[in-house]
């Protein structure tokens, strides 16, 4: 297949580049600040040194692979390594100053298109792109700064991906806001935290709100957070108002006027086997073309994993309100009971997984899934996307994650996927049976990827993910719209490269 044949020969050209610019930026950096570097090296060792002597009193109870929801890249990875002093640019600069950069360059495509714009038969291809320039100034002090510029493009693409807002975001900002710190919030002992101006931001597993992630969105908010006690310890709390930022291609992206979102969560993480999320979002907008009054009310109950112990999820979110002057009643429901152990010291996880998402013949009833991330339940996004969470019924689904060594990791699923109303749309694609006569079978998604974290010499700044993903079809691509999008399985594949300094 052509498209096979261009990711083989992108792959092998990304690589060498990698390589290149590798040795170049690193023999240019080794007479920089040499001594602060090797300071820098004994403090990360003895780190990591008292890491595992922890981890080995602690009888290695923690896995950390294939965690609830998680899937390498979905997260924003860079801000850990700033923060860490993991990144070689950090060691350069003062205490009070930390700078990161990221670059992701990734070629993709598929054949057997799914969509009513793109048929079975016609494929699809692009190199995206995404380079992101993170700036902190005194962070964890009583008063620090935050600043993120994220250059988003296509330079290559089928569809005029490159001009499109879903794809590119040439040079603008993602993150720019106050960050206002206190270890005692009104006498409580707490911590807090007060963020103003434009943010990123990341609730639970990411099933409504989530920032940096495999795919080509970022969702950006202008207003203010807080956040009282620690997420990951004890008892916690963040509230937010905000206003969307509208993103444009060749154009700084601008707030909505019209578009107002807040909302609220309480977590607790005392007790290992039923940490809590529970959550309320407020979406007003008001655009002449567009009109949403949505509450969402929800909790999120789990056991983090262990090894050698069962750990589940569960996740229940409602819907109500108007949505351009209709009433609107919708639902979605998550759950999966996972397994965590070891194969000769090899760290292993395997996860069964359920979800509905409601649906209605009414496209202004269907489950609005506000600002989430959609890469770990529900297959690659970036050009591909097949499957949405709204309208969707998933009973039978599989997640296999392995570590074969501290540097690579392998993730396969499959899932089985229906339409959860068989008169509904199937979101995303342009295809809807409003008779129900096509059925509701939509297929089987089998996803397999591969990454790759080099620890060593001039590779170490760099990760290379490589992933595969098959499209059984259902016969609802046979019958619906004169099977325009039925026929052949579509086949996706994509290698990435990923640069951090």
């Amino acid at each position: 297949m052509k498209f096979l044949r261009n990711l083989q020969s992108t792959c092998l050209v990304l690589f060498s580049l990698a390589v290149s610019f590798l040795w170049v930026g690193y023999a240019n950096a080794e007479t920089i600040n040499v001594e602060k570097l090797k300071k820098s090296a004994v403090k990360a060792n003895t780190e990591v040194l008292m890491a595992q002597g922890r981890a080995g009193k602690a009888e290695n109870k923690d896995i950390v692979i294939g965690d609830t929801g998680h899937f390498l890249g979905d997260f924003d990875n860079l801000t850990r390594l700033m923060e860490n002093h993991e990144t070689p640019l950090t060691a350069y600069t003062p205490d009070w100053l930390e700078l990161a950069v990221e670059h992701r360059t990734r070629f993709e495509g598929y054949d057997h298109g799914f969509t009513r714009a793109i048929s079975n038969g016609d494929d699809n291809q692009q190199v995206h792109q995404r380079t992101r320039f993170l700036l902190g100034i005194n962070r964890k002090e009583a008063l620090g700064f935050t600043f993120e510029l994220t250059d988003i493009r296509a330079p290559l693409a089928h569809y005029g991906q490159a001009s499109s807002p879903v794809f590119a975001n040439h040079f603008d900002f993602t993150q720019l806001h106050v960050n206002m710190r206190t270890d005692n919030f009104f006498r409580t002992g707490l911590p807090g935290k007060l963020e103003v101006g434009r943010m990123v931001m990341d609730f639970g597993e990411g099933r409504l709100v989530a920032g940096h992630r495999f795919g080509t969105l970022t969702p950006t908010f202008d207003g203010v957070q807080l956040t009282v006690g620690e997420g990951d310890k004890g008892w916690g709390l963040r509230m937010f108002g905000t206003s969307p930022v509208n993103r444009r291609a060749n154009e700084l992206d601008d707030f909505s006027p019209v578009t107002f979102f807040s909302g609220a969560q309480i977590t607790n993480r005392n007790y290992h086997w039923a940490n809590f999320d529970v959550y309320w979002f407020q979406l007003n907008e008001g655009h002449k073309n567009r009109q949403r009054n949505i509450s969402t009310p929800g909790f999120r109950l789990f056991a983090k994993p262990t090894t050698n112990l069962f750990d589940y999820e569960i996740e229940s979110t409602y819907q109500f309100g108007e949505v351009n002057n209709n009433n609107y009643f919708a639902h979605r429901h998550h759950g999966e009971i996972g397994y965590s152990f070891e194969i000769a010291k090899m760290p292993a996880r395997i996860l069964y997984l359920i979800d509905y998402v409601s649906g209605d013949p009414d496209p202004n009833k269907q489950f609005d899934f506000l600002f989430a991330k959609r890469r770990v339940e529900y297959g690659p996004t970036g050009i591909l996307g097949i499957f949405f969470p709204s309208n969707i019924f998933s009973p039978a689904g599989f997640r296999v994650t392995l570590k074969p060594t501290p540097t690579v990791s392998l993730m396969m699923s499959h899932r089985a996927f229906w339409l959860a109303d068989k008169r509904g749309a199937f979101v995303g694609t342009g295809l809807q049976d409003t008779t129900g006569n096509s059925g509701n079978f939509l297929g089987n998604l089998f996803d397999i990827n591969f990454r790759w974290d080099p620890n060593f010499s001039y590779l170490k700044r760099i990760a290379f993910d490589f992933g595969y993903t098959h499209l059984f079809k259902g016969d609802y691509f046979d019958k619906v719209q004169n099977g325009i999008a039925g026929g052949s399985d579509t086949n996706y594949g994509y290698t990435q490269v990923t640069f951090k300094f």
